[in-house]
């Protein structure tokens, strides 16, 4: 059973059974999320916008060292740990739109995850927490999946205002050094300096701001856009250079804000790709 929260311009719909996702939400009558259609991508985070506690993004070989003691974690096919505990299981339902959810084992600490959902006049902000107790290393964040074609309009163009990029390397995951960044396609983790918009022109503008500059973008399928806030690069746990200054946040939040656009003509309806300004 799923839960609604709705008013004159929105419609969130958020399955409990489902990791407490978000399976979809209308902005002015326009449905933004999506579903991957690649079928190389593991059904359980193919699709909506999920919770990543307690942690987010890759942890490579599935291998993390809390206190000297090393902790195994499930990988997935290609051998890493990949977005945490709680996107697939089911949360438990507090009050309207808030969630929360158990998590041990094989992490290293027992905790909570309390997922929330508020409507906003133009959107919605999604808060997600992780509180075990301790001040042991985590990430957490948001994975959202968005449509490239709406049902009406031109197709999705996105813009980051990025300071650094993480280096990845050969195998795709974090070195542990910032550069320049480069030009799109991407599966990567950009700190950002104001907050990604992502416009179908002719149907929606939507402003995506966190209480976190982290944000990976993966924009290499042909149907979906994925912008994701997080707490800190993927892998940051191996990699001093990637890991926050004091402690590890606890919390995230984004807000989904939505401007409905006046249709145009197809002729003029922009093109798909991603931009940077730097």
């Amino acid at each position: 059973m799923t839960d609604v929260l709705e008013n004159d311009h929105v419609r969130a719909v958020i399955d409990p059974s489902r990791g407490a996702r978000l399976t979809s939400l209308l902005l002015h009558g326009h449905e933004v999320l999506g579903r991957a259609a690649d079928p190389t991508v593991d059904p359980a985070i193919a699709d909506g916008c999920f919770p990543m506690v307690p942690w987010a993004g890759r942890i490579r070989d599935g291998r993390l060292i809390v206190g000297g003691v090393e902790h195994g974690l499930p990988v997935g096919d290609d051998g890493n740990a990949l977005h945490g505990l709680g996107h697939d299981a089911v949360w438990d339902s507090l009050a309207e739109g808030r969630y929360e959810r158990a998590i041990g084992s094989p992490w290293p600490t027992d905790g909570i995850a309390t997922l929330t959902y508020a409507l906003l006049e133009d959107g919605l902000r999604i808060e997600l927490s992780w509180d075990d107790e301790t001040e042991s290393p985590c990430t957490i964040g948001l994975h959202p999946w968005f449509r490239r074609h709406l049902d009406v309009g031109g197709p999705a163009v996105w813009r980051l205002d990025a300071d650094v990029m993480v280096q990845r390397g050969a195998d795709g995951l974090p070195t542990g050094r910032l550069t320049e960044p480069r030009p799109g396609p991407w599966d990567d983790c950009f700190r950002l300096a104001t907050a990604p918009i992502v416009t179908w022109p002719g149907a929606v503008e939507l402003t995506l701001s966190a209480s976190t500059p982290w944000w990976v973008v993966y924009d290499e399928p042909a149907a979906t856009i994925c912008l994701e806030p997080q707490t800190a690069p993927p892998d940051a746990f191996d990699h001093p250079g990637l890991q926050p200054d004091g402690a590890w946040p606890r919390g995230v939040w984004m807000e989904l804000r939505g401007r409905a656009l006046v249709p145009v003509p197809d002729d003029q309806s922009g093109d798909t790709s991603g931009h940077l300004q730097q």
